[in-house]
């Protein structure tokens, strides 16, 4: 008698009362399988299994679907794999409102079987893919963590068997073997999007990388962050000019990156940074400063993302611009550390600038709670503002001038006369200090 495997049907994935978080997202089940637990929400597998991702999105006055599915590992709850799956619903819906569908076009690449999972052949094919859009030096990165750590310990798996587990061996093998914590990134930068461009959707904060402990904080004078801002600023292109602009109030690049219209209120003169595109993710609301609304009047875009730019083109014109002021050691990412300690110097206080830069550690932030967060932000935002606006104003050393009231009035002509007076008053109370 021949027994008929039980084919998995999409069930919708329910929450506790209110999350509704899993909207649109199907848990695919036996029908003999246990679906929901007595409190009503969605049980978790005790395997593998997998996520469908149902969406609908408006595009030329046309109502599009889509739908994806993706693989979870054993062990994955549904509130992690819900939680996993947010960015990736959001990613869907924005294809789907500017391609009008989810397909994508087929890259033919030679001696590559598209129905071959063994990782040797998935990364084979993945590698191949990104060669036509990454610099060679990226590739060589991509390739050398391959040999020294991927090929030996996955060439002989199928990618979807592949766990938080295998990935965790890999790094412990690693720091046994004294490889810097840099080197040993490495291989969250690769498994990560080969993984989930092949629908396996792992728990990356299961796994533990060793901590890195250098770190890049900017050392220079408040003259050489005026030159350095003054050049960004004005930038020939007017979306990396933009983009900029951004990141000198603090913002990381992938935030920049991915805001979108609708991120902005106008009325308000705010602008969020969604959970989905927050490094601790966690939303953040910042004050759309004068510069920042300047910055997106100069683009040409009116819906989605408000800068069409991609995050090489915007590090290859960072590099230039910065070679182009004699600055060679410098990457994007040191702005963040420019803003800070250039905020910390001219009087913010170190929770203001901690709720600029959106840090999480609570050690340097708790103070933050006894007030609204958005304007311990907005305190070391205009700190920095009224730096930036400066850009082109001749740079005069304060503390050769008798009168500094004058002597900032001279640096900030636009400054009125109650920010100058705050400003002295940082500057006394620093000096005393």
């Amino acid at each position: 008698m021949v027994i008929l495997e039980e084919k998995t049907v999409p069930f919708k994935i329910k929450l506790e009362a209110g999350d509704k978080r899993a909207q649109g997202m199907y848990i695919l089940l036996k029908p003999s399988e246990e679906k929901y637990t007595a409190k009503g929400v969605t049980a978790t597998p005790n395997r593998n299994y997998k996520i469908e991702i149902a969406i609908e999105a408006i595009y030329k006055n046309k109502r599009c679907r889509g739908k994806k599915v993706f693989n979870i590992t054993k062990g994955t709850s549904i509130i992690r794999a819900v939680e996993s799956m947010i960015s990736k619903r959001n990613e869907m819906i924005s294809i789907l409102k500017e391609k009008g569908t989810l397909k994508t076009e087929n890259i033919k690449l030679p001696k590559v079987d598209p129905k071959d999972r063994s990782f040797e052949n998935v990364y084979q094919a993945w590698i191949n893919v990104k060669k036509i859009d990454k610099r060679a030096n990226t590739i060589k990165v991509y390739e050398v963590c391959y040999k020294n750590y991927l090929s030996n310990a996955f060439d002989k798996m199928i990618i979807d068997d592949i766990t938080e587990n295998h990935i965790q061996n890999l790094i412990n093998e690693a720091i046994e073997k004294k490889k810097k914590p840099t080197t040993i990134k490495t291989i969250k930068l690769v498994m990560q999007p080969l993984l989930e461009v092949n629908d396996v959707m792992l728990n990356w904060k299961k796994i533990v990388f060793p901590k890195h402990t250098s770190e890049r904080k900017f050392r220079g004078s408040d003259e050489e962050a005026m030159k350095i801002a003054k050049a960004l600023l004005t930038y020939e292109h007017p979306i990396l000019r933009g983009i900029f602009a951004f990141l000198l109030t603090g913002r990381r690049v992938n935030e920049v990156l991915q805001l979108k219209h609708e991120h902005v209120n106008y009325k308000n003169n705010t602008f969020v940074i969604p959970a989905e595109n927050s490094k601790n993710k966690k939303e953040h609301t910042f004050k759309l400063l004068p510069i920042l609304q300047k910055a997106i009047q100069e683009q040409k875009t009116t819906t989605g993302r408000i800068f069409d730019m991609g995050r090489d083109n915007t590090i290859y014109h960072f590099k230039k611009c910065m070679r182009s002021i004699d600055i060679h050691n410098m990457v994007m990412h040191d702005l963040r550390s420019m803003v800070g300690v250039v905020s910390l110097r001219n009087g913010a206080d170190i929770f203001s600038v901690s709720k600029m830069l959106s840090h999480s550690n609570l050690s340097t932030t708790q103070r933050s709670y006894l007030t609204d967060g958005s304007e311990l932000a907005l305190g070391a935002q205009s700190t920095i503002e009224m730096l930036i606006n400066s850009n082109n104003q001749n740079i005069i050393d304060v503390e050769i001038e008798d009168n500094k009231f004058l002597a900032i009035k001279k640096l900030y002509p636009i400054a009125t006369d109650e920010q100058i007076k705050k400003s002295n008053y940082y500057i006394r109370t620093k000096l005393v200090e």
